[in-house]
């Protein structure tokens, strides 16, 4: 029988949109320096690229295609979000650079962005919102730390002593104390800022003078006036606490100290008193709970008993000197720290129309939304797609995919509607995404 021999087939697999941008993007970022302008354009080509959403191209080899941001399945958009970003900001563009850059942020773990972002922020004078992102940074967030995980990056450090200085705060260390204190793994501990600062005539009982920068750490035990528990509560700290940290008792009733003075002698702690008049109403502790008081003053931290593993983790954050400064530093306003929650950026309208990064949103949104809610589809929909060409990053093309797919869909264009809808992720509002594609419903059969 005759051999046939059967043809052979090769399969050569051309390289998708999504690594053509990424190739776009990375030489985008090489000749930033030298020609400017051409990697504004080959940043935003890049971007053009990934317009539409390939569940399959857009997440690395290994892992499960997906169409939202999260953890575990990182966005390869996010490296053309950043290219453009930082072009965008090398043009001096920062408010359309921090959009980009939020959104690569957003999209993956890498720090790159997230230094990116402040960098933008800082920019336009926005301290207070580069901290907030840099806490990303601090170890435990969600950006990966530098190598070695136990120090900073030089980058990372400039970055927050700007932020510091932008938001005319008295410590850059304090804040990064701050944010490390909040996600520790045995439990967030509660933060305190400073300056703190005591009445003349303060004194330990073995010392005539108390001055908090003789030790770098201080620990301060407010005792009960019965004193029942204070053998346990001192024990734990006789165990936990390094040599170098100053452990200091305090009598919940300043006339009242007979009792802690009896158990510090009977167990042999050789820990001083803290006299002085309404020292614990000053200190707003409560009897059974420590403060942790460090860098001169300026950082502490407050904890109950039974402390735990949380006494060792604070203490360990307080042992911690990434960012050499003077305290308060020299563009502190001098006024007390005061603490609001970031801005979140603008929530979903009711008709489950997106919104643009931040408020306020430009006149031409507000236009859009208007046509819309007046059943004029047609014409919200070219204002969304002049708001999409932009490129301001104000409505970033996913929010604007889903913008238009609702006009389209309210144009009686359902296909078109859905086409879209399949093929857009990585936005803020995925889930409205998703409620859109099922209300548009399956194809149109022919």
């Amino acid at each position: 029988m005759p051999f046939a021999a059967l043809p052979l087939f090769v399969l050569v697999l051309a390289a998708t949109p999504t690594d053509e941008a990424e190739g776009l993007a990375a030489e985008a970022v090489r000749m930033a320096t030298a020609r400017p302008q051409q990697a504004l354009a080959q940043a935003r080509k890049a971007l053009a690229l990934t317009a539409e959403f390939e569940p399959t191209a857009f997440v690395k080899a290994g892992r499960s295609p997906c169409r939202r941001p999260a953890p575990g399945c990182p966005g390869r958009r996010a490296l053309c979000h950043q290219a453009f970003g930082e072009m965008l900001l090398q043009q001096g563009q920062a408010a359309a650079a921090s959009r980009y850059l939020r959104r690569a942020v957003l999209l993956g773990p890498d720090l790159a962005p997230t230094l990116g972002l402040a960098r933008a922020l800082l920019a336009q004078g926005k301290g207070r919102a580069a901290l907030d992102i840099l806490e990303r940074a601090y170890g435990t967030g969600s950006a990966r730390p530098p190598d070695p995980p136990s120090a900073m990056g030089s980058e990372l450090v400039a970055l927050v002593g700007q932020a510091a200085d932008a938001a005319r705060l008295p410590s850059a260390q304090a804040e990064i104390d701050r944010a490390r204190l909040g996600r520790l793994p045995s439990g967030a501990v509660p933060y305190r800022d400073g300056p703190l600062t005591l009445p003349a005539g303060v004194r330990l009982s073995t010392n005539p003078v108390f001055r908090l920068e003789d030790a770098p750490i201080n620990l301060i035990y407010e005792a009960e006036v019965s004193c029942k528990s204070c053998s346990i509560d001192l024990e734990a700290l006789k165990r936990d606490v390094p040599r170098n940290v100053r452990v200091i008792a305090l009598p919940e009733a300043e006339d009242r100290d007979a009792a802690l003075r009896q158990v510090l002698s009977l167990y042999r702690f050789e820990w001083p008193v803290l006299l002085g008049k309404g020292l614990p109403a000053l200190l707003k502790l409560e009897p059974r709970s420590a403060l942790i008081v460090a860098r001169d003053g300026w950082a502490g931290a407050v904890l109950k008993a039974p402390f735990g593993a949380s006494l060792a983790a604070a203490l360990g954050v307080f042992a911690q000197n990434d960012i050499p400064e003077t305290r308060p530093r020299a563009e502190w306003n001098r006024r007390p720290v005061e603490r609001r929650p970031p801005t979140p950026p603008p929530a979903l309208l009711p008709e489950g129309l997106a919104p643009g990064e931040e408020d306020p949103a430009p006149a031409e949104f507000t236009a859009a939304v208007e046509a819309f809610r007046r059943g004029r589809k047609a014409e919200a929909l070219r204002l969304f797609e002049a708001l999409e060409a932009r490129s301001d990053g104000w409505l970033l093309p996913p929010e604007a995919r889903l913008d238009r797919a609702l006009c389209l869909a309210g144009l009686g264009r359902r296909e078109e509607a859905r086409r879209m809808l399949l093929r857009t992720g990585d936005s803020r509002f995925q889930d409205a995404v998703d409620r859109a594609l099922e209300a548009v419903g399956t194809p149109v059969k022919r």
